[in-house]
């Protein structure tokens, strides 16, 4: 049996515990923040054409760095790539792990890639001496084959969107009956759908994302049993991290 527990113990921040200011998103900052104040935090990954694991979301660093690359193809020193002309830069997969430890509660999401392999594999490498807590989930359904296919033993969920080009290959696939948990959007018009899973299949881990605003809280509490929430640091209309702390007790009431 997988030991599933503690995806029920804590919440999780978007991307770290960042404002997007002095501490930006996917830094080891926002992580380390994430950790001290008893949060898991959600991040994703890519490997560069030079086949290191970096930690990084958009498909350019345009927004974050001011440049037009893909991550894809990073190559040299992570220094060069600020974010938010900070002193943060893009970090490596691996140091981000070193800085957590044992204090690490991780939802890694593995970017959509053609190198599924090589990048399936780097990504179980760095994770399987980790002390901490991880899982694994990913929007592209032949990812989380591969964990499912080679490493059964790890937590695998299936992110789902609501854009259809995203929404029905998976769907067809009836991907969630493999999967341990479904990262679903707060956003709609899907719910109907992930209610009806939870309601055939209450072993499923629903997750939703991103909880920003009051709104979403309350639509989380009814469809969700856990959560990936981006807090009141970045816009005084979302929620705060007292807030966000008190969803896991808020469900059970």
């Amino acid at each position: 049996m997988k030991d599933m527990q503690w995806l029920t113990q804590t919440v999780f921040c978007h991307r770290g515990l960042h404002n997007n200011k002095d501490v930006p998103e996917n830094s080891r900052a926002a992580f380390l923040r994430a950790a001290e104040q008893g949060f898991g935090s959600e991040l994703d990954v890519y490997l560069t054409k030079d086949g290191r694991l970096i930690v990084h979301h958009d498909a350019t660093l345009k927004r974050m760095c001011g440049i037009n690359l893909s991550p894809y193809r990073i190559t040299g020193k992570l220094e060069d790539y600020p974010l938010l002309d900070t002193k943060e830069c893009i970090p490596l997969f691996s140091d981000v792990l070193k800085d957590l430890g044992d204090k690490g509660k991780l939802i890694v999401e593995i970017k959509t890639t053609s190198r599924v392999e090589a990048t399936c594999k780097a990504v179980y490498d760095a994770l399987k001496d980790f002390p901490g807590k991880w899982c694994i989930e990913s929007f592209n359904w032949a990812i989380t084959d591969w964990w499912v296919k080679h490493h059964p033993e790890v937590i695998i969920g299936q992110l789902y969107d609501t854009y259809s080009f995203q929404f029905y290959p998976v769907k067809l696939r009836k991907q969630y009956k493999k999967m341990d948990f479904l990262a679903i959007p707060v956003r709609k018009p899907r719910e109907d759908y992930f209610k009806k899973i939870k309601a055939e299949h209450p072993e499923k881990l629903i997750v939703m994302w991103t909880i920003r605003t009051a709104d979403n809280y309350k639509t989380a509490l009814d469809t969700a049993d856990n959560i990936i929430f981006e807090c009141n640091d970045k816009n005084a209309d979302y929620i705060s991290t007292d807030k966000a702390r008190s969803f896991l007790a808020d469900k059970t009431e």
